[in-house]
């Protein structure tokens, strides 16, 4: 699903994007250009050192465990917390789009201020996306637009868990937001949706391979699937499935009038590999029906055995 949506042009906070916004999703990809005069350089520091001095500063974090997801900010004055917001997300949304929306969130009450003031984040892919004028995520173009008009809010990066006071507030507030925080909804993110869908498909890719009524062969071998290859040789996909130049193949498709061997007996795999005379020196010993599963198994695992297999 593309991230760049109708709305996105005058970026909002809303929950979830229609049916009617994705389809339209393409058509207003070119209309977008980053802001104006996008000079952000000079209200985005890495390199400036933090020392906790007791000065007014808002400290952002975000944080994503197997409980879920949760994004907030603190202002610190003189070493206590006089104000603070947490958030929590979705357990799809990504520590990323914490880490975004907790900045987007801070950047608000920044601006009420009216006066210098410092974001502390340590959240360095963050600051890389807002510096990037193409960016189509949202939330990054609203922060864009906002620090245009508010040239007094700043953003610094500082180190994570060195100590820093502020950090370890918003990173402990972060955490706790992920039970207690105020309900955000953001869009899920296009990792999600691709797992999902990756996930929707191979459900319905097994549930054809199990009752389907062709492969069955191979079924028992493999009952699992999956995109990664087996990694089987030419010979080894022939010998498993029986599709090769066997009498009891070539017969389905009417280039031989019977599927009888040159010795009289059915002309499969199994019996080329186990019985038939003219390839006794490459004969294994025949499997009984309850283990013949388990002996193909073997020959295809058997990295000594394979080669002989296919000599036949």
């Amino acid at each position: 699903m593309p991230e760049l949506l109708e709305q996105d042009l005058h970026p909002t906070f809303s929950a979830l994007y229609s049916a009617q916004q994705i389809t339209r999703a393409k058509a207003v990809d070119f209309i977008f250009s980053p802001p104006p005069n996008f000079l952000l350089q000079s209200q985005i520091s890495f390199a400036e050192n933090h020392i906790d001095s007791g000065v007014k500063a808002i400290y952002t974090d975000g944080s994503k465990t197997d409980e879920g997801t949760g994004s907030a900010y603190c202002i610190l004055e003189n070493y206590g917390i006089i104000a603070s917001w947490q958030g929590k997300l979705d357990r799809s949304n990504l520590v990323f789009q914490a880490e975004i929306l907790a900045i987007r969130m801070a950047i608000a009450a920044a601006s009420s201020l009216h006066r210098p003031t410092k974001i502390w984040t340590d959240s360095l892919s963050s600051l890389m996306a807002i510096l990037n004028p193409k960016s189509h995520h949202s939330v990054v173009r609203e922060i864009q637009t906002l620090l245009l008009s508010h040239k007094h809010i700043h953003l610094r990066w500082l180190k994570a868990h060195v100590g820093y006071l502020g950090n370890e507030c918003a990173d402990q507030l972060a955490k706790e937001a992920i039970t207690k925080g105020d309900p955000f909804l953001l869009t899920k993110p296009l990792s999600y949706l691709k797992a999902k869908i990756k996930s929707a498909a191979l459900s319905i890719w097994q549930d054809n391979w199990d009752n389907g009524e062709t492969g069955r062969s191979t079924h028992d071998i493999v009952p699992r699937v999956s995109n990664k290859t087996v990694g089987w040789n030419r010979e080894e996909i022939m010998f498993v499935t029986g599709h090769g130049p066997f009498p009891s193949y070539l017969l389905r498709f009417n280039l031989r009038t019977h599927d009888n061997c040159s010795c009289g007996e059915k002309g499969d795999p199994i019996h080329y590999a186990t019985k038939c005379p003219f390839t006794l020196s490459w004969h294994f010993q025949t499997p009984t029906v309850s283990l013949k599963l388990q002996w193909l198994k073997n020959i295809l695992k058997n990295s000594t055995s394979t080669p002989n297999a296919f000599h036949m």
